[in-house]
């Protein structure tokens, strides 16, 4: 008996579809994945901050000891000095008034014979204005008589004549040619300026006073300072009485009294420098940028403390604060996941920001990226 063999054949294309599934499958997911990485790379978001300066300024109190050479750095030389003060002003609220002229005359004698004139001998002058020697006195024979008061024989502004030659009308015609007398001064006070003298006035005299004073002491003190040194001068304490109460009539009033006066020298740029510092402080945190203004601070006089023996000065510095660019507020990272909108309330509740503009690519994008690299943010300054 033969022995019969059976042949079977088996499909060839099944596994070849499968291995083809297969491939496609794995492409598919490689091309999708790859169009995950480029959309995902693809993703930009710009923003834009315009921020505006803001004035800042600061003004602090510095205190110096007449004994120390330096405080905070700041070199400086502080010292005082006293003095007696006096000054005549006069009241604003004035008026005029006729009053009597007064002057000075000189008694000449061209003759051989002593002239006496009794007080009260009439003086004439060329336009008939009448005049009085005040005290009896005697003109040497062949001599002068000088500064020989007189008064007018009336009050009134006309009295006020300029200089001229006077006859005595109470001596013979012969003797007025030999003795007679001559003014080489206008006479003055023929009208009288008189006020109420108001507390107004006083302090308003005070003031000058203090200004009078200042500068009288300048010369007294500048020696305690170096040229290079900034020098300020002021009056520590004022003690002035007037001589007139207030509501008194008057034409003229005295202040009296003693001054202190206090010369501060500085270096400017250390007082530069400690201002700036000062300034400095007034950022809140590193979110806020200041600049100091390139001109000095502002010094003046705060007061004297006799009793500490202490000068305060009053110190101003400005300068202005904006937007910190590289402000934690404004970090890539506080972006990431907002939407426009939410970026820009966002950065607009955020002080010295003007204006926010935020940028998506592509155009369709909701959301700021995830990714430090695709995020970019600008801050521009603006007047």
């Amino acid at each position: 008996m033969n022995s019969r063999r059976q042949v079977t054949t088996l499909p060839t294309d099944q596994p070849v579809r499968f291995y083809k599934i297969i491939a496609l499958t794995f492409l598919v997911i490689t091309v999708g994945l790859l169009g995950v990485i480029i959309f995902m790379s693809s993703k930009r978001a710009v923003v834009t901050v315009f921020t505006k300066k803001t004035p800042v300024d600061v003004t602090t109190d510095l205190s110096l000891s007449l004994q120390e050479t330096s405080i905070n750095g700041v070199e400086y030389m502080a010292t005082s000095t006293e003095m007696s003060v006096e000054e005549i002003f006069f009241p604003t609220g004035t008026k005029e008034e006729p009053g009597e002229a007064t002057g000075y005359v000189t008694l000449h004698n061209t003759s051989g014979s002593v002239q006496p004139l009794v007080a009260t001998t009439r003086l004439l002058s060329g336009d008939s204005v009448l005049f009085r020697i005040k005290e009896g006195v005697s003109v040497p024979a062949n001599g002068t008589l000088e500064r020989v008061e007189v008064y007018s024989d009336i009050e009134g502004a006309e009295n006020n004549i300029a200089p001229s030659t006077f006859t005595i009308p109470g001596l013979s015609a012969t003797r007025q040619k030999e003795v007679y007398a001559v003014s080489d001064e206008v006479m003055k006070g023929g009208v009288r300026t008189i006020g109420v003298l108001s507390k107004k006035d006083i302090d308003a005299a005070k003031a000058e006073m203090k200004e009078k004073v200042i500068a009288k002491a300048e010369t007294t003190l500048r020696s305690a300072g170096t040229n290079d040194m900034v020098a300020l001068y002021d009056v520590g304490s004022l003690q002035v009485v007037s001589d007139t109460e207030a509501g008194k009539e008057v034409s003229e009033f005295r202040l009296s009294g003693k001054a202190t006066v206090i010369g501060v020298f500085y270096q400017e740029d250390n007082m530069g420098q400690w201002a700036r510092d000062q300034l400095m402080k007034r950022a809140i945190d590193n979110s806020e940028l200041v600049r100091p203004s390139e001109a000095m601070p502002t010094i003046t006089f705060g007061g004297y403390d006799q009793y500490t023996d202490e000068v305060t000065l009053h110190v101003f510095f400005d300068g202005t604060v904006t937007l910190n660019p590289e402000g934690k507020q404004i970090e890539k990272t506080m972006f990431f996941g907002k939407t426009k909108d939410e970026a820009r309330r966002y950065l607009l509740s955020l002080d010295h920001v003007h204006k926010v503009e935020v940028e998506f690519h592509p155009a369709w994008m909701r959301t700021v990226p995830h990714i430090n690299d695709h995020v970019t943010v600008y801050v521009q300054e603006v007047e």
